[in-house]
């Protein structure tokens, strides 16, 4: 469910690489929003200014040839027959899913495949606008208990709509397509005048729980064209939603399903700071702080998630987490860190995209798993009673195990990472928010130069990142960098000068006229920490990546589970070694228990026969913490005392390449 993000008022500026908007842009060039919508720090590149190199364009080019290049041949539900092409199949979010994920990597690879794979569904949606402005499926006035029957009964909810809006604005961010802003205003002008009859939750309970995604994308749209109906408009959204806010502000979510349930808890995360951006009142950003704290707290994982099994599920370390709710987590992020500049959220990204989004998608991208456990010692069909969805094949990874909306809706996350690896600011210069191999082409500076920078970093997995600049001639422009939290003793070099220390968390700004081939070298110290998860058990962290027990695996390719499915195959993954280890450590002397072991970097590091770094330590086998109904047991509550406790080496591997794994470890004590 994503809009390209709030506020990608670029358009407007002169940073803009696509082509001309349909109507004029802001009267300043350099406010990203309108009066009287709150200033930012920083706004959106338009889409493909960012480029994608190193592991993360393989990455990428491993999805573009998997699910996302493919799920309308492999899941027909999205395929020819979907409401979304004028089809009787799936009318609701499905098809918009996979589109909010293959558009932007389309356009990031430049891949004509992917663009002409998703301009279908974009010309049947702008030609199925209706004179009064609604658009998309039509409903149908039938009675049933058939779940497909049910969404085409109710195809007139707001809710998809919600998320085909996204798709449509980063199309148009990286077409420059005059169609979008009249269609988006038609609709909204409709949306107006109906919500009288049909409110928000008139059809489902999806679109008051996620009404920031509408808020959002009126904000967008508001930015290109001024028009003063979208401010009443937005203001009428956010009092039709529920109140994320005051959940928030309290630290804690409360017991309605849609406050629960786990996807709308991600994308509600923002949608406090998205009212900000429309009233200006820092109570907003305030409850995002407060209310993410407190979920945290309450149903926290080291992955920096909170659990979901659909609805949020507490801090053990085998409560699932859906995938939906990473990629949601992630986009609610990248829009708080535009929104707010807060480093906090930043650093949070990273930590859910380098460990919790790698594992939960098979290398190939030829499937997915639905919920992942941060301590997951076997992968199988079964009943697994600690979740609140039972569904047997839960963690198998295949196209559809679980529920499908993961099998559509994943496609998000990488793409719209990499858009946002850099972000223009506000003082006319770039932003490197989060750090991974890339280029970026930006306009930059008062008489808006191009300038290009080259990030050549094998980050996360080590420790130095470089940005080379190139351009045409000397120009002016301020560089933002952030400095991790846990970047302690960080430093700087420009060019040959000396080394200067920087301060972890915060963003530094470098100010000056840059010349073609300069070079800052930045170096962000990854020392060994540990951190402190459900029981007292211990987590092993090194930079933005958490660390896991390496288990040997057997994987096995099962028959589809499902009846009726329309394609299905699945895997299960058998342990082969012991995982029952907790960890015996002089807190005194943390650096010295774990060895970092480094090897050359990969083109695809997120494997455990590839990953370029792994950590040796001791650890002591706990008798009597076996599994239970296919998952580890209760985790013993540390310390647990073992008088005789035998310590023996072991090796931990990135989480992010794991796929049986134990990253919570009970402490061990004689």
């Amino acid at each position: 469910m994503r809009r390209s993000i709030p506020l990608l008022f670029l358009l407007a500026l002169p940073f803009a690489c696509a082509p001309e908007p349909a109507t004029p842009p802001a009267p300043d060039l350099y406010t990203f929003n309108r009066t009287p919508l709150a200033e930012t720090p920083y706004a959106v590149l338009p889409l493909g200014a960012v480029k994608p190199g190193g592991w993360l364009l393989e990455e990428l080019r491993r999805q573009a040839n998997g699910m996302t290049g493919h799920l309308d041949e492999w899941y027909p539900t999205v395929g020819a027959t979907n409401g979304w092409l004028g089809g009787d199949g799936d009318v609701w979010e499905r098809g918009p899913y996979w589109l909010d994920g293959l558009v932007p990597l389309a356009h990031i690879l430049d891949d004509q495949r992917l663009i002409e794979k998703a301009q279908p569904y974009i010309e049947w949606t702008l030609a199925s606008q209706r004179e009064d402005g609604f658009f998309g499926p039509a409903p149908e006035d039938t009675s049933t208990t058939n779940t497909a029957q049910q969404q085409r009964q109710n195809a007139a909810d707001w809710w998809p709509r919600m998320v085909m809006l996204k798709v449509l604005q980063q199309h148009y961010d990286a077409t420059g397509d005059e169609r979008v802003p009249a269609f988006m205003t038609k609709y909204f002008q409709y949306q107006l005048d109906r919500l009288d009859v049909e409110p928000l939750g008139h059809w489902t309970g999806w679109a008051t729980a996620r009404g920031g995604e509408n808020q959002a994308s009126i904000q967008w749209l508001y930015n290109l064209t001024g028009d003063a109906f979208l401010l009443e408009l937005g203001q009428r959204i956010f009092d039709e939603t529920v109140d994320w806010t005051g959940d928030f502000e309290q630290g804690k979510v409360s017991e309605d399903y849609w406050l629960t349930h786990v996807v709308n808890v991600a994308m509600g995360v923002k949608q406090p700071a998205i009212q900000y951006v429309q009233s200006g009142e820092e109570r907003y950003l305030n409850a995002v702080r407060t209310g993410l704290a407190g979920l945290m707290a309450k149903h926290g994982q080291a992955i920096g998630m909170f659990s979901g099994d659909e609805l949020i599920h507490g801090t053990d370390p085998t409560r699932g987490t859906e995938l939906c709710a990473v990629v949601e987590l992630m986009f609610s992020l990248e829009t708080l860190m535009g929104i707010t500049g807060d480093v906090a959220y930043m650093d949070r990204l990273e930590k859910i995209a380098y460990n919790a989004l790698p594992t939960q998608v098979n290398d190939d991208h030829t499937g997915r798993q639905y919920f992942q456990q941060v301590n997951q010692v076997r992968v199988r069909f079964g009943d697994h009673q600690i979740f609140y969805e039972p569904y047997q094949d839960a963690l198998c990874y295949g196209l559809l195990t679980g529920y499908p909306c993961c099998t559509t809706n994943y496609h998000q996350g990488w793409p719209k990472l990499t858009r946002q690896l850099w972000m223009a600011s506000k003082d006319r210069g770039l932003a490197a928010m989060v750090y991974a191999p890339n280029t970026v082409t930006a306009k930059v500076g008062a008489s808006g130069e191009e300038v290009t920078i080259r990030q050549e970093t094998p980050y996360p997995f080590e420790e130095q990142v470089r940005f080379v600049v190139s351009t045409v001639a000397p120009v002016a422009f301020p560089l933002h960098l952030r400095i991790p939290a846990w970047a302690e003793g960080a430093r700087l070099q420009i060019n040959d000068a000396g080394w200067e220390p920087q301060t972890a968390g915060e963003m530094i700004r470098l100010d000056r006229t840059w010349q073609d081939g300069d070079v800052v070298t930045l170096e962000l110290p990854m020392a060994v920490r540990l951190s402190t998860w459900h029981e007292r058990s211990v987590a092993v962290e090194r930079g933005p990546l958490l660390y896991a027990l390496a288990i040997d695996e057997t994987k096995t390719l099962k028959d589809a589970p499902k009846p009726g499915a329309e394609s299905h195959t699945h895997w299960e993954v058998d342990p082969q070694s012991a995982w029952n280890y907790g960890l015996m450590i002089d807190r005194d002397r943390v650096t010295e228990a774990f060895e970092v072991i480094k090897t050359d970097m990969p083109a695809y590091p997120w494997s455990p026969e590839t990953v370029p770094i792994r950590i040796q330590t001791n650890g002591v086998r706990i008798p009597g913490w076996t599994e239970y109904n296919g998952s580890a047991g209760r985790i013993p509550p540390s310390p647990k005392r073992i008088p005789n406790a035998v310590q023996e080496p072991i090796i931990l591997i990135p989480y992010g390449a794991s796929t049986l794994r134990v990253a919570a470890f009970p402490e061990v004590v004689k």
